[in-house]
């Protein structure tokens, strides 16, 4: 509940200012999957306080936002749930196109 009004605060926030540059976040979202990389990513995911999940079709799914500062945390997971077919990453709350080819590793590139 927390995190979607955060969500509703940033959108209103580049509407009304859009001169106005938002900390840069990268929102990682999986559904329930049959693995064992399923169950260490959820443990993983809960530890962020971000972490929010929502009853689906098909189960759970889960959603973490993570900052430029939480590269390390954020790569832990990925690395878990890259090859899961419904992963979905948002950049700044919105779909953009290469979210998994080239945002991921510039967030990558700006930890080294």
């Amino acid at each position: 509940m927390e995190e979607r009004s955060q969500e509703i605060k940033d959108k209103l926030e580049e509407i009304l200012y859009p001169k106005k540059t938002p900390e840069f976040k990268i929102t990682l979202i999986f559904r329930t999957h049959l693995s064992e990389k399923y169950r260490k990513a959820v443990e993983l995911a809960k530890k962020n306080p971000t972490y929010r999940e929502e009853e689906c079709a098909s189960g759970l799914k889960h959603y973490v936002t993570y900052t430029p500062e939480q590269v390390e945390e954020m790569f832990q997971l990925f690395n878990l749930i890259h090859d899961f077919e419904d992963l979905e990453i948002l950049i700044n709350h919105k779909k953009l196109p290469y979210a998994h080819q080239l945002w991921i590793p510039l967030v990558w590139f700006y930890r080294i």
